[in-house]
């Protein structure tokens, strides 16, 4: 029974002496700052209490924004436009954002006036960019993506022929190659 104690006493001790070290350079070292710094600034609380994600509500001119950063990300992963008749589609895993509730970013897609309404969306693809690497386009401030009066999924053609009359609420927008917002 005393062999036994001992033995007891002895894990007894190297447990108190490991949280007694552990304690030390969580508190005394560099690396027990970073760790530190980690846990204060919600590191631990991501997992053990994740906040709800957010809902996507934007305007139509952050739409165009949200949709030029996406084309963008297309263009350069791609080394061109994509093909009008599918944009949409080539767009969707482009710029989706991780804190978005799932199916938010595709409301990127619809112009707010269409919200609620399925299979309508609002905006075009400039068929005269279909495919084309942005550096051969001679005007940066040609209408790539534009509100759409084709309210289909993946609606593309000529803005002077597709823009909505009368003009949507601000009047109708459109963003050009070069990232500009017009209004058209």
């Amino acid at each position: 029974m005393a062999f036994g104690r001992r033995i007891l006493r002895r894990v007894g001790l190297g447990c108190l002496t490991l949280v007694i070290l552990a304690l030390a350079l969580l508190f005394l070292t560099k690396s027990g700052q970073e760790v530190r710094d980690l846990v204060s600034h919600g590191f631990l609380n991501e997992y053990l209490s994740p906040e709800e994600s957010r809902k996507y509500n934007a305007s139509n001119l952050q739409n165009l924004k949200n949709l030029f950063t996406a084309m963008s990300l297309y263009h350069e992963s791609e080394g061109q436009f994509p093909s009008a008749n599918g944009w949409m589609d080539a767009l969707k895993s482009y710029g989706a954002a991780s804190d978005l509730a799932k199916g938010e970013a595709d409301k990127r897609f619809v112009a707010p006036e269409f919200s609620g309404k399925p299979g309508q969306f609002g905006y075009a693809m400039n068929d005269a960019l279909s495919g084309k690497y942005k550096g051969d386009i001679k005007d940066p401030k040609t209408p790539l993506l534009f509100d759409s009066s084709d309210t289909s999924r993946n609606a593309h053609g000529d803005p002077k022929k597709l823009l909505p009359s009368p003009a949507r609420a601000g009047g109708n927008l459109g963003v050009a190659v070069d990232g500009t917002i017009l209004k058209l």
